[in-house]
């Protein structure tokens, strides 16, 4: 099986937006585009992504967040159509990132799940394993593969892109391992902000995950198989004890100056119970490309103090 993993596609529409939507944490975002963000970040490499990934026959997408730039409805509907035109619904798994839940009155309307799942506070997924009047976790069951969707963003304060899956949310997952349809499959949690630091500067504790020491926890104890996350538009394959943990870097990246920053999205070959290896994309000179292929047991083992560095939550 194959299963396609993207993420950071920062889509851009501001057709039918307001002036009055930009009175908030927007205009700092608006302003980072002007500054180069939106040539940085072009449509043309997400649907090249796409057209790479559909060529290779996957199974499954997973998508693990910052699907717009600024969670307007715009933003949301181009992406999905365009997501809808490779992959139907039941065959992708989408998580959202701190962009999609930019500013409060976004996530109070719930947009990413009205327009991304078309519903809000209900059931998603193959098993009802959800907190009460919440879409969050959900599990979608692809032959012997269960994906299981986290949301760690939250509307947080202007220059803060901290998450957090809170702790309704980690029992929910600890319920999850121990249900009998996922203890039997090959199992990979998706959310999107990354569990151990590497921009390695103060600032650092405005950007990762809250609470990630108990997440790593519940997951090493359920014997989850693969984690995959986005949030730092770089490029990393790590090993928590038996949890392999891999970032997709950001397929929307078309300039950049140093190779980590480069476009990239992943794809893993599962057979049976057993991921065999992860094939990295790169995007140059306009096109997607196979930049390598690296077995699990090559990835950095990181201790059980990695996530606990710098963490200033």
């Amino acid at each position: 099986m194959k299963i396609a993993h993207i993420s950071d596609l920062h889509w851009l529409d501001l057709s039918g937006a307001s002036p009055f939507e930009f009175l908030n944490k927007r205009l700092t975002g608006g302003f980072n585009l002007l500054a180069g963000r939106a040539r940085k970040h072009t449509k043309d490499a997400v649907r090249n992504a796409l057209e790479t990934i559909a060529a290779q026959h996957c199974d499954h997408l997973i998508v693990t967040g910052d699907l717009t730039n600024l969670a307007l409805s715009g933003e949301f509907l181009g992406v999905k159509k365009l997501l809808n035109a490779y992959f139907d619904d039941e065959r992708m798994t989408i998580v959202p990132g701190n962009h999609d839940f930019y500013t409060r009155e976004s996530a109070h309307a719930r947009r990413f799940e009205t327009l991304i799942y078309g519903k809000a506070g209900a059931r998603i997924g193959d098993l009802d394993i959800q907190n009460e009047g919440t879409s969050w976790p959900f599990v979608r069951l692809v032959g012997d593969v269960a994906v299981i969707g986290l949301n760690s963003a939250q509307p947080r304060p202007w220059f803060v892109a901290t998450g957090r899956l809170g702790t309704a949310q980690i029992e929910a997952l600890t319920r999850a391992f121990a249900h009998p349809e996922i203890q039997s499959r090959f199992k990979i949690v998706a959310l999107h902000h990354h569990l151990f630091q590497v921009v390695r500067t103060p600032g650092e504790c405005w950007r990762h995950l809250d609470d990630r020491k108990a997440f790593l926890d519940v997951c090493a104890q359920g014997k989850c198989d693969l984690i995959v996350h986005g949030h730092n538009h770089d490029f990393t394959q790590k090993r928590y004890g038996d949890v392999v943990i891999s970032e997709a870097g950001s397929c929307s990246v078309s300039r950049f100056e140093r190779d980590p920053r480069a476009g990239k999205f992943n794809i893993y070959e599962i057979v049976g119970h057993k991921l065999m290896a992860v094939q990295t994309w790169r995007y140059a000179s306009g096109a997607y490309a196979l930049w390598k292929t690296t077995s699990p047991g090559a990835f950095e083992c990181v201790g059980p103090d990695v996530h606990t560095e710098n963490s200033g939550g």
